[in-house]
């Protein structure tokens, strides 16, 4: 099936799908826990039983795709995460993106002085192919750190990626993420974020981005973000457009609070 046709699917399937969720949500209203429109994840998981998705566009001059993220919370802890980009262009091919499975856990939350402090892993399918991927199966490792100060919310994230090679062996990347945000009136909100990743091999330089965006909780389960990303350094676009949402789509485990 091809990449379009997928994203026709997908579509379709939220068009019904979501209405028909928002009329059956619980009486106490689910509550949307974010990782986009930012590099950085946040430490904390979702709500135990809860389901929800990501979705989101990458727009740059070279580069467009879309972006999908499912999560499951298994308990206060413990998140289950499946990703997939749906579609993606780079320099006029186009098809479908990487699919990668992992987990979060959580391994204590933000009290007093003490963040909340999570690890993250990733196995990355290369079901982009070698053409709009590297064909190989990759590794992702994550510590992220988050930590409330009145209305100001910060995440930093280490990530140490293994990319897998075609003669066997990995190449290693670092990345690195500091990202801010707050409520600023009403139902907007704002974050910006420093981020950058080194190089893996002598065939890829190192990058650096600055991003900010704008983001609006339409309801709790549901909130909306819209943004830039800018290059600092590397071989990466100078400006990439991004928006996208993170919807709680439902409470698996029907509990009556």
């Amino acid at each position: 099936m091809c990449p379009l046709r997928h994203f026709q699917i997908y579509v379709v399937v939220a068009f019904f799908l979501f209405p028909a969720l928002r009329e059956t949500q619980a009486q106490d209203e689910l509550t949307a826990v974010p990782n986009r429109p930012t590099v950085s994840t946040t430490a904390q998981p979702v709500q135990p039983g809860v389901l929800e998705t990501e979705w989101g566009i990458d727009a740059a001059a070279s580069h467009q795709d879309i972006n999908g993220l499912l999560k499951f919370g298994v308990s206060k802890n413990f998140e289950l995460r499946f990703a997939n980009n749906p579609l993606t262009a780079d320099s006029g091919t186009h098809g479908f993106g990487d699919t990668a499975l992992g987990f979060k856990f959580r391994l204590n939350q933000d009290s007093g002085p003490i963040p909340s402090v999570a690890v993250i892993y990733m196995a990355k399918a290369p079901t982009a192919g070698n053409v709009l991927g590297s064909g190989e199966v990759d590794h992702s490792f994550a510590l992220l750190v988050s930590k409330d100060l009145g209305k100001h919310h910060f995440d930093f994230n280490l990530i140490a990626n293994l990319l897998g090679r075609p003669q066997g062996g990995f190449d290693r990347s670092y990345l690195n993420a500091l990202a801010w945000s707050r409520p600023i009136r009403g139902k907007w909100g704002a974050t910006a974020e420093l981020f950058g990743i080194s190089s893996p091999n002598t065939f890829t330089p190192a990058n650096a981005q600055f991003l900010a965006a704008a983001t609006y909780t339409a309801m709790p389960r549901l909130v909306l973000d819209f943004g830039m990303s800018a290059r600092i350094t590397g071989n990466i676009p100078d400006a990439t457009f991004i928006a996208g949402l993170t919807y709680s789509i439902a409470d698996l485990y029907h509990r009556r609070h």
